[in-house]
């Protein structure tokens, strides 16, 4: 009987830690995909403004050399690095860059938002 009795109490416990544990993956998820947008996002900045001291302010290209390590980082759903330049989200992973206003997205459906 006690033995029954442990076996239910660590089915409960289960079933109470594996939906928590999933929400926390998704949230990790999503803050890494926050902190690399912001990463991101910064690098074009700072080299925008660096592009407007010489009088002709202008986004650069996103590729791995304006990035410290060379490389652009990858985001954290889809593990991709590639840059999309042109057309909408298609969830292909990556990121979705407009050079011509400096807006970067992430290139999957469920966090083109941020």
């Amino acid at each position: 009987i006690e033995l029954v009795i442990v076996i239910v109490i660590l089915g409960i416990l289960a079933a109470v830690a594996i939906p928590k544990y999933e929400d926390m993956r998704e949230n990790a998820r999503v803050a890494t995909l926050k902190g690399e947008l912001g990463n991101i996002r910064a690098t074009l900045a700072i080299q925008y403004a660096k592009s407007a001291l010489t009088g002709t302010p202008t986004w650069p290209t996103l590729n791995g050399t304006i990035f410290a390590d060379g490389s652009v980082p990858k985001d954290p759903v889809k593990n991709s690095n590639a840059v999309k330049t042109s057309g909408s989200v298609d969830n292909a992973g990556g990121w979705l860059y407009n050079a011509s206003t400096g807006s970067v997205q992430a290139n999957l459906t469920g966090y083109s938002s941020y």
